[in-house]
């Protein structure tokens, strides 16, 4: 099933974001889903990615059936649906700190070589 963005409303610092599925031969269905503004602030989430962490929760409770689905139609975001979308960005986190600390070695390795080709001594040793 496919979702397209109709867009969102506001009150009371709550975003009500809006979706509706596209499928052939198929009535339309309509989403709401609600999120509390205090939540894109507790888990570090800029406002702006809204539509896309709601049309991930749409997409991946299509996939696990109409059940799951259709919770989703009327819906108030909670702080454990944000969890997957944390764990997802601490992965990436930790990755790009390994990866930042193997080049960081390779370089520190590179820069001890090349100073020692540097060294005058070592030169006259080496002929």
């Amino acid at each position: 099933m496919v979702f397209a963005y109709q867009g969102f409303t506001h009150e009371s610092g709550r975003r009500c974001f809006l979706f509706h599925s596209i499928e052939p031969n198929v009535p339309i269905i309509a989403f709401s889903i609600q999120v509390d503004l205090r939540l894109f602030v507790q888990y570090k989430v800029p406002v702006q990615d809204g539509p896309s962490f709601c049309l991930q929760m749409l997409t991946k409770a299509s996939s696990l059936g109409s059940a799951n689905l259709d919770r989703l139609r009327s819906y108030q975001v909670v702080g454990e649906d944000f969890h997957p979308m944390v764990e997802e960005r601490e992965k990436k986190e930790a990755e790009k700190l390994v990866k930042w600390r193997e080049q960081k070695r390779i370089r520190t390795a590179a820069a001890l070589v090349q100073s020692a080709h540097l060294k005058p001594g070592v030169m006259k040793n080496a002929v």
